[in-house]
């Protein structure tokens, strides 16, 4: 479904299945414009409050109010599936999750609470991690440049910006090729007159 589908099947196949699970309005049998936008609101703005509280959720697979080790490495063995079928390197679970607890600092270690995710400023870096492919790639390469000493200025603009750009970009894109074809049947129709025309002189 459009879900799965979205950011070009970045999402994993395990993150799919939590937000079906999780979706507010069940009547249907697809997932309405209403749970469709909170997720699209939350995947492209992670770096706001409400986005990492309903990543909270999805990752929080038991319900136990933390994220949990276990939770963590249900998101990992999906995620070293998906870099495996694209022939990517993957971390090691454990180098990971102590990635994380540097970034979080929870009061428990590897047991994060909603506030804790809430209230650290690179939250997204965990929650891309776990749920999207691409994300995670991207993420990694970020970490590469940086421990090789290069600059990366592409955290200087949030999630939220790049994805406003994207869109713009895609849509002015869709505008020019409108208006080229818009041209070309112009184009076609004069040539269908002279065409006339010309029959009707002779």
């Amino acid at each position: 479904h459009d879900v799965e589908r979205y950011g070009s099947y970045g999402l994993l196949p395990c993150v799919v299945d939590r937000l079906w699970t999780l979706r507010r309005d069940t009547t249907t049998d697809g997932m309405v414009w209403k749970d469709f936008l909170l997720f699209l609101l939350a995947e492209e703005d992670k770096q706001c409050s409400s986005a990492a509280q309903f990543w909270f959720h999805v990752l929080d697979c038991d319900g136990d109010g933390v994220i949990s080790t276990a939770d963590m490495r249900f998101f990992y063995d999906g995620l070293q599936k998906r870099l495996n079928e694209m022939d990517e390197d993957c971390v090691a679970f454990p180098e990971l999750l102590n990635e994380f607890n540097d970034m979080i600092s929870p009061a428990r270690p590897s047991r994060i609470t909603a506030g804790e995710l809430r209230r650290c400023p690179l939250s997204y870096n965990i929650i891309s991690a776990l749920t999207n492919v691409r994300k995670f790639i991207a993420w990694e390469g970020l970490a590469c440049a940086k421990a090789a000493g290069r600059d990366s200025t592409i955290r200087d603009t949030t999630d939220w910006d790049l994805f406003a750009d994207r869109e713009y970009r895609r849509l002015s894109e869709a505008d020019e090729d409108e208006a080229a074809d818009a041209d070309e049947d112009g184009d076609d129709d004069s040539d269908s007159v002279s065409t006339e025309g010309s029959a009707g002189v002779g």
